[in-house]
């Protein structure tokens, strides 16, 4: 449904629905390209702007997933609110408040909101998790993610002796890592969805829906891999979530690498990639599933010097109330 309306706020700003503005202000997951991957028949893109301007300040997208259930996102990582951080906090909830209300006059029963981790913006998560619980949002689930802040130190600096041991072994053994070009994305890939299998789980991206990721975002998706020789013996998929923030998707290595782990090297050069580029923040994901730890995965990403963040989905049911003439 792309339906264009104005939804007023004040007498400074208004609510642009399905305008599909252009706006630096944002996370990949809440761009318009990305909603409309995975958009159905209705489908709102909501932009807080200035009145009669075409200053964004704010961005919400959400479609239904299923009958009066609307997600943020539909599918992806997280989508959630995003506003710049000079807005009065009073315009932030009423740009909450009155996305709630248009949701519910489309007859919306039950709205869903994955928001971004912690550490990607501490201001706005708090001042988000504010709002939204006095709004009657209910935390529907918590992981921990997991992130690796990019400084000055040298990633072998930040991991533990254990992996510092690995790195060295790697690099004796002549072991190299780069970044990856498209002739070998599906080798790359394969590398993942093999060790995913090999661990019990799937993956829960396709072959053609990362490539349409590629197709859409060509220079947001990022390939690494690890070569032994000319094999690619560990890969990983990356996401440029904004200019501050690179997101390890997933990664993986071959069978039979646990004398090597060559996902240490992997990760090194991600960092030092990181660093060339600017970015301030390498976030590894969740180690949680449903709130329930993986210990192996939580010790794994602490031994590589990553710090826990709070990753939240929010949920609110509309109750309907039914007045009586007497």
């Amino acid at each position: 449904m792309d339906r264009h309306l104005i939804l007023p706020i004040d007498n400074k700003y208004e609510i642009k629905v399905n305008y599909f503005i252009e706006s630096e202000a944002n996370h990949i997951f809440n761009t318009f390209d990305f909603f409309n991957i995975h958009k159905t028949d209705r489908a709102f893109y909501f932009q807080l702007c200035k009145k009669n301007s075409e200053i964004v300040l704010g961005t919400i997208h959400f479609t239904e997933i299923a009958s009066d259930l609307f997600k943020s996102p539909a599918k992806g990582t997280f989508g959630g609110f995003v506003i710049q951080e000079n807005i009065e906090f009073n315009i932030y909830e009423q740009f909450i408040i009155t996305v709630d209300d248009y949701l519910w006059c489309m007859g919306a029963k039950r709205i869903e909101v994955l928001v971004q981790p912690m550490c990607h913006n501490p201001s706005l998560f708090s001042l988000t998790y504010n709002i939204m619980t006095r709004l009657g949002y209910a935390v529907e689930n918590h992981e921990l993610n997991y992130n690796l802040a990019v400084d000055n130190i040298c990633f072998s600096a930040k991991i533990n002796h254990g992996n510092r041991k690995r790195l060295n072994k790697c690099l004796r053994e002549g072991f190299t890592a780069k970044e990856l070009d498209y002739s070998v994305y599906d080798q790359a890939y394969s590398v993942i969805s093999e060790n995913r299998i090999r661990r019990g789980f799937i993956f829960s991206m396709k072959y053609e829906q990362i490539l349409q990721m590629v197709s859409t975002f060509p220079e947001k998706m990022k390939f690494f891999g690890v070569f032994n020789k000319d094999i690619i013996v560990c890969s990983s998929i990356c996401v440029v979530i904004n200019p501050l923030i690179l997101y390890v998707y997933a990664w993986g290595d071959i069978d039979n690498m646990q004398n090597y782990s060559p996902i240490t090297l992997l990760a090194n050069y991600i960092y030092e990639y990181a660093q060339k580029k600017a970015f301030q923040i390498v976030d590894l994901g969740t180690s949680t599933i449903l709130g329930e730890p993986n210990i192996g995965l939580m010790q794994f990403k602490k031994n590589l010097g990553c710090q826990e963040s709070l990753k939240l989905s929010f949920s609110k049911d509309f109750k309907i109330i039914i007045t009586e003439n007497k």
